[in-house]
């Protein structure tokens, strides 16, 4: 399975210039954690990420809800191409302890997010389909 099966809404991305009180405002609307940081629209290009975690230690610390999301936010990005496998991915999470991917296009473009809460949604779906499909075989016994 690659990468791209998993990947369900487009990514939500933000301006490095917003605001950290306009990301806050943006997790609670689209109930999300994490904010693709773009400094173009079309094609979006990820250049930083920013996670609630991220706004979270930056108002512990005393940064001003005013402050620009590129004080803030995580240039270091850890990606992975939308046709890759998920082995790929999910080793990738681990041996970063990052609960989010950023997913490009070949081009480089963006074109979505992994959240290792996709993977635990394909668990649980395929965990009740082979609990069905096992109700449908012992009843035809």
């Amino acid at each position: 399975m690659r990468v791209e099966a998993l990947v369900r809404r487009s990514p939500v991305t933000i301006s490095p210039s917003a605001t950290i009180k306009q990301a806050a405002e943006v997790f609670a609307r689209e109930k999300i954690g994490l904010l693709v940081v773009t400094s173009t629209v079309s094609p979006a290009r990820a250049v930083a990420v920013l996670s609630e975690r991220d706004v979270v230690r930056a108002v512990a610390a005393g940064t001003p809800l005013s402050s620009e999301l590129d004080s803030i936010s995580t240039k270091k990005l850890i990606s992975v191409n939308r046709s890759d496998p998920l082995s790929k991915a999910i080793r990738l999470m681990v041996e970063n302890g990052i609960r989010h991917l950023i997913v490009e296009n070949s081009d480089g473009s963006l074109f979505g997010v992994l959240s290792i809460r996709d993977f635990l949604r394909e668990q649980r779906m395929l965990q009740g389909f082979l609990k069905e499909e096992a109700e449908e075989v012992h009843a035809t016994d």
